[in-house]
């Protein structure tokens, strides 16, 4: 009984290692920009980043007509007078120059905020389609694989074909 014990627990090892380890690789921003809910949120993006260098440029414009009527007037104004236009003048740059960087910090949060289900689902995919056709791993194309063995399978066009995009 040792003996045939000893021999499964030699065997079983081995017989683990001789099934073909299937290992995948993807490429994440071509099925991404496949699918069809990336086109709405480029749509919103856009429409934000439009209103809001619509905003950054009115603000603009209104320091530049201000520092024009300073410059025309400035001969004529007083000491005191003069240093509360240039601290304004001062004030209204910090203030664009804040306005902006708050500006892109929101943009890149809302472009997180609406990618992320976007990536969920096209994780979900990539799990469904590696459980179903029993894939060891899938690596991220993108990522810079050192080496990729011809028994490597793209997995791809499965996962198109799993989110319906094909």
């Amino acid at each position: 009984m040792k003996k045939i014990a000893l021999f499964f627990a030699a065997i079983l090892p081995m017989m683990a290692m001789a099934q073909e380890i299937k290992i995948g690789y993807v490429s994440t921003q071509e099925v991404m920009m496949l699918m069809p809910e990336i086109n709405d949120i480029e749509k919103q993006m856009a429409d934000f980043n439009e209103k809001n260098t619509k905003y950054l440029q009115d603000m603009q414009v209104e320091i530049q007509n201000k520092a024009k009527a300073y410059d025309a007037e400035k001969a004529n104004l007083s000491d005191a007078i003069r240093a509360a236009r240039e601290e304004e003048l001062y004030s209204m740059q910090e203030r664009l120059q804040t306005t902006y960087q708050t500006l892109q910090q929101e943009g890149q949060a809302k472009q997180q905020a609406l990618l992320k289900p976007v990536q969920d689902k096209l994780r979900a995919a990539i799990e469904t389609v590696g459980q179903k056709n029993n894939f060891f791993m899938i690596f991220e194309s993108e990522a810079g694989l050192l080496y990729k063995s011809p028994k490597a399978v793209d997995a791809t066009p499965l996962i198109k074909k799993e989110l319906g995009i094909l």
